[in-house]
């Protein structure tokens, strides 16, 4: 506890002294580096309290202060920019930045959108289009079967656990996770939604918790672009590669169906080495995907010419404190970079 005291209290000074600004002005050389940062939710606890708060990136609060921070001392491109840069070789400004969110939770259009709207940004929704309109995602389930269902204990496939105390739930939810993102997806699934409808009723609203397609189709009028993140969001590694195919030109042509357009880009579910192998990769690139996204922490490099790239994001978490996310956007702490397939 000490320690992070001390470490957050040199990072304020660095932030109050101007350090931080000159810091990410350095290492300079290229023009194509880009920080892609990785939201998810951006919500209050209490605003939708049946989903899993572990999702919450950022408090609205938060956000609109790293955006402000993001719009007034680096440069903000759109996906658009980053596919300009690769076809026609438009050079990206110093120190640009995409914002990218994860899975279209309906705090995107409360919240998400209309705070980048007012600094300019515009953000990259990748969406998993079995859950648009109905969104009730196996994390949140889990959440619901932990924290909702009033039981004292569960059994799961990993073993039986109490969950009498709030610690005991939030230890057994960590645990629980970890292990269903690497049990192969038919099997995960089939238990969670097993033990979910045998344990938690939902409300007609607590069902609902993600866009529909007609508010999809109103936010890419208004600056949004839509991108594929497989239809049901499997951990692409825990299902056939045939499977994962299908996943992802489903999940294409619907996108291209109702909005009228799918850019050649793909995040993966989870996007940690746990989700994603090089067969992958082959895969994607072979069925016209060219900027493949992964969550891992480096500035993406942008070649113009290479439509073979996987690139980095930064997770943005609720904890951060605002010197804390400016400290990740310097070359200081975004040391990974990857520019290609060569894992």
């Amino acid at each position: 506890m000490t320690k992070n005291i001390f470490k957050n209290f040199i990072l304020k000074t660095a932030e109050n002294s101007g350090f931080l600004n000159l810091l990410q002005k350095t290492d300079l050389g290229s023009s194509q580096y880009v920080y892609i940062l990785t939201y998810h939710r951006v919500a209050e606890y209490t605003s939708r309290p049946w989903l899993t708060p572990n999702l919450i990136s950022a408090t609205p609060q938060q956000f609109e202060e790293q955006m402000k921070l993001v719009a007034y001392k680096y440069s903000p491109v759109s996906i658009q920019d980053l596919v300009n840069a690769i076809h026609k070789g438009v050079p990206l400004p110093q120190n640009a930045v995409l914002v990218t969110v994860d899975d279209g939770y309906r705090d995107f259009q409360e919240e998400i959108f209309p705070i980048c709207s007012r600094y300019g940004i515009r953000p990259l929704l990748f969406m998993p289009t079995a859950f648009v309109g109905s969104g009730n995602f196996w994390w949140d389930k889990v959440y619901q079967i932990i924290h909702l269902s009033g039981k004292s204990k569960i059994n799961t496939p990993i073993g039986s656990f109490s969950i009498s105390t709030e610690s005991e739930k939030s230890k057994v939810q960590i645990q629980l996770n970890h292990s269903l993102k690497r049990m192969p997806f038919d099997k995960m699934k089939k238990w969670v939604d097993s033990a979910h409808s045998a344990s938690v009723q939902l409300t007609e609203v607590q069902q609902h918790n993600t866009l529909t397609w007609a508010e999809l189709r109103q936010l890419v009028r208004e600056g949004v672009t839509v991108a594929c993140h497989t239809h049901t969001h499997p951990i692409m590694t825990q299902i056939s590669l045939e499977e994962a195919r299908h996943e992802i030109r489903l999940s294409q042509e619907l996108i291209r169906e109702k909005l009228g357009d799918a850019l050649p880009v793909f995040a993966f579910p989870d996007g940690k080495p746990h989700a994603y192998n090089r067969a992958l990769f082959d895969m994607l690139f072979s069925e016209d995907f060219e900027m493949l996204f992964l969550l891992m922490d480096g500035r993406a490099i942008i070649q113009p010419g290479n439509n073979t790239m996987v690139l980095p994001r930064l997770s943005v978490w609720q904890s951060q404190t605002l010197p804390q996310f400016h400290m990740r956007l310097t070359p200081l702490t975004s040391h990974a970079q990857l520019a290609n397939t060569k894992l």
